[in-house]
């Protein structure tokens, strides 16, 4: 090792601090440029997969609301199969005895409901000019309001008896022109449900081997595990109390004298799908139908009253202790996924709103980098000693910022 020319032995070349130093310091902010660009391509194309995604939703409307509806029914009546396989049923046979038993259940109340319902559209107009009629003495208080209303009443003097029979064949011929394609949708809809509750058990274990890693296929092990125990049993359970509000809401509002109370029973108890935004429209609706059909104030009271009143012991009685484990997602989450559902898909598409939310919760609590936005959607569901942990854990961050 004497360091001279051609003996083959290691040159040690030293170089000063200050040019390691600042080398060292160039590499390290060309590394935070390259980290910054990076974060900045990675939001990037997470906005434009988005974007690409509400826009394919919009326009597959017609396939994928269906579709959602069809994995929401087949989540909720997966106990049921389950259920009569335990009893010695093969799988085909439970699931298609269960789907058919459901249809046949919707389609004898649709039925049987038939009559109301249309009495309700046939008495729109007059229900319109009953409200406007009671509303009347306030719009007197404002003189410009009270202008604009003669002027259009004048207007519209004449031509109203012809404009309520326009109305009504409107709402005939539009119904008419959407059966056929309701029909196809309700066929795909039946047909999906049961192939997804017949090969569940398949299609579940091959879900599992997807992943290549082990550590992958346990945690896709314990999504199903939580989609099977937990969102369908949850579904399930929402259901019978769902149906269970119908019944007694139907029973509590014929005792009282109301007119159609099973059909408001049945409202109230579908609506209850969708937490707190379903409830708040059938309560309102409840109470302008109520202004504009009842004689005094007391009566037209009545069928809101009724309801607030059974949607408190409901969502703060019967879930609770129905629901003990029950998986708990922000309203503020549950609101906005209703609107966007919505504006996508259509006013059905509503029902869907909560399952999602629950599935994509389920599955967010068990992926890494997903965690954040699970516990981001969901709210207080612990105990207290829970929630002074977080907010002792706040009020630090806080005094520290």
């Amino acid at each position: 090792m004497d360091g001279r020319p051609g003996s083959g032995s290691v040159v040690n070349i030293s170089l000063p601090k200050q040019i390691a130093a600042r080398e060292t310091a160039a590499l390290g902010s060309r590394v935070t440029r390259i980290h910054r660009d990076l974060r900045a391509i990675r939001m990037c194309a997470i906005v434009l997969v988005l974007i690409a995604v509400v826009t394919a939703s919009i326009a597959g409307a017609d396939l994928l609301a269906p579709t959602a509806i069809a994995i929401t029914l087949a989540l909720v009546l997966a106990p049921v199969t389950s259920g009569l396989e335990r009893l010695g049923l093969p799988t085909g046979v439970a699931s298609v005895f269960t789907v058919v038993a459901t249809v046949s259940l919707i389609g004898g109340g649709a039925v049987a409901l038939a009559p109301e319902a249309s009495n309700w559209l046939s008495q729109a107009p007059q229900v319109a000019q009953s409200i406007e009629r009671k509303l009347r003495p306030i719009t007197r208080q404002i003189a410009a309001v009270e202008r604009a209303s003669n002027q259009i009443a004048q207007a519209e003097a004449g031509a109203a008896p012809r404009s309520v029979a326009v109305a009504g064949d409107s709402i005939v011929m539009a119904a008419a022109r959407r059966a056929p394609g309701a029909l196809e949708k309700g066929v795909y809809v039946t047909m999906l449900v049961i192939f997804l509750l017949a090969y569940r058990q398949r299609y579940t274990g091959q879900l599992i081997l997807f992943p290549r890693t082990f550590e992958n296929r346990l945690r896709m092990a314990r999504i199903c595990r939580d989609v099977r125990q937990k969102v369908s049993r949850y579904l399930f359970t929402l259901a019978i109390i769902n149906i269970g509000l119908a019944l007694v809401t139907a029973l509590c509002l014929s005792i009282a004298g109301i007119s159609d109370a099973l059909l408001w029973g049945i409202a109230f108890g579908m609506f209850n799908f969708v937490p707190i935004i379903g409830p708040t429209i059938v309560i309102v609706a409840a109470a302008v139908f109520g202004l504009a059909t009842a004689q005094t104030i007391p009566q037209a009271l009545a069928a809101p009253l009724i309801l607030l009143a059974l949607n408190t012991v409901e969502a703060n009685l019967a879930q609770p202790w129905l629901l003990s484990r029950r998986i708990v997602i922000s309203p503020v989450a549950i609101f906005l996924t209703a609107v966007i559902l919505v504006w996508m898909w259509g006013p059905l598409a509503a029902i869907t709103a909560v399952p999602s939310l629950i599935f994509f919760h389920t599955i967010a609590l068990r992926v890494p980098s997903l965690r954040r936005v699970g516990l981001l959607l969901a709210t207080e569901n612990g105990g207290t000693l829970a929630k002074r942990k977080r907010n002792l854990q706040i009020r630090r961050l806080l005094l520290r910022g």
